[in-house]
């Protein structure tokens, strides 16, 4: 996140910031323990709305974690909504009643709490949906990798019936599952020796073997779809 929206957010918040103080000493209240107690978590629920509104927007630059950051800026704005609310309720409140310190202080330490712990869980949550995002991308790495080099080996190859039978293996490369695991590693390494073996072929310009390689890789890629859907 650059530093102009960065700056925009503090800009934000700041106004918000000084206009509850402001309002605090210009409403004609008495104040006493509660209406304090009030103006301190407001004050609080300034920063920590910030704050959760800061790391929801910085806490990573794919498109992913700003997403997983939503979440934590709902309620980081919604927090501070409710306390702002509530701390005005009890000024204004106390204009014509005095209202016990202890029921300020503690629906504010509720509402804080309720906050934060918030906050933890969304953290915790889109930690472990960022983890279990990478690992699934790490599986169908290799099936990427597997359809980005036959892709390349159709494109430079100059044998007319060889390059057809690359592209149909590409083809059925595309509708395979992609996610790999521990099963495939044996037939995924055969495959991948494959390819290099063919890279090779096709540098040495024999046809025949080329094709014969290229019809053994694809019997090895229907082997991985079996035991794809064998493992289901």
């Amino acid at each position: 996140m650059d530093n102009k929206k960065i700056n925009s957010v503090f800009a934000v918040y700041g106004i918000i910031l000084v206009a509850f103080v402001l309002l605090f000493f210009v409403i004609p209240f008495n104040r006493n323990a509660c209406t304090y107690a009030s103006f301190a978590f407001g004050l609080a629920s300034i920063l920590v709305g910030c704050g959760m509104t800061y790391r929801a927007l910085t806490r990573g630059e794919s498109v992913r974690s700003k997403v997983y950051g939503i979440p934590m800026f709902r309620i980081g704005y919604t927090y501070m909504a409710a306390q702002l609310v509530l701390s005005f309720i009890f000024f204004i409140g106390n204009i014509s009643k005095e209202i016990p310190a202890w029921i300020s202080a503690v629906l504010g330490i509720l509402m804080l709490a309720a906050a934060l712990v918030g906050m933890i869980a969304v953290e915790n949550a889109a930690d472990v949906i960022e983890a279990v995002d990478n690992k699934i991308e790490e599986k169908i790495q290799q099936t990427k990798t597997f359809k980005l080099d036959i892709s390349g080996l159709s494109d430079s190859c100059s044998a007319p019936e060889a390059k057809k039978l690359l592209e149909k293996l590409s083809e059925k490369l595309k509708y395979s599952d992609p996610v790999s695991s521990p099963a495939l590693a044996d037939v995924e390494s055969k495959i991948e020796q494959g390819i290099e073996e063919i890279k090779g072929l096709i540098s040495s310009g024999n046809a025949d073997k080329l094709c014969e390689k290229i019809k053994a890789l694809d019997m090895l890629v229907d082997e991985r779809n079996r035991q794809c859907k064998a493992a289901k």
